[in-house]
């Protein structure tokens, strides 16, 4: 991933754009979807695979992978749904680099290893509006924080 800056400039530019920020999306009891299509499918996700409100890493994932258009098309190339395991070569297949950022911050939440963690800078200077957003409420989820819309 390259990223759009290398200052913290950049990142407080995000940060306080986010708080600004209107979207046009869904809100589910605070959580932000971007649309329809992204709430439907994580929730039919979590259905799927009998995950608990307690697997904070697991809904964290689902979150982000449902955020991503590509991945809802073909959500067996990015995810081994049989073994919860990610593909590592689902990077390969994203063209933008917010994509690849929420990619990886989904796969580090879940697995927590070392070769798909993500640094805030390199995140956030990745992100777009919407997908800093994206990503906030991913955060919020993993970590059990309040839902605030």
């Amino acid at each position: 991933m390259k990223a759009r800056t290398n200052n913290m400039v950049g990142i407080t530019d995000h940060l306080e754009m986010g708080k600004n920020f209107k979207p046009e999306g869904v809100k589910s009891g605070g959580a932000y979807f971007k649309n329809e299509e992204h709430q439907e499918f994580y929730q039919k996700m979590i259905i799927a695979t009998g995950s608990s409100v307690q697997n904070t890493g697991r809904l964290a994932l689902f979150y982000l992978l449902a955020s991503l258009d590509k991945v809802r098309e073909r959500p067996e190339k990015d995810f081994f749904f049989q073994k919860m395991k990610p593909n590592p070569r689902a990077f390969k297949e994203l063209a933008f680099p917010g994509e690849k950022a929420l990619l990886q911050l989904a796969f580090s939440f879940y697995s927590e290893k070392e070769i798909f963690k993500i640094g805030v800078l390199d995140l956030f200077n990745n992100l777009d509006k919407e997908e800093a957003r994206i990503a906030i409420t991913a955060i919020k989820l993993k970590y059990s924080l309040e839902m605030v819309p």
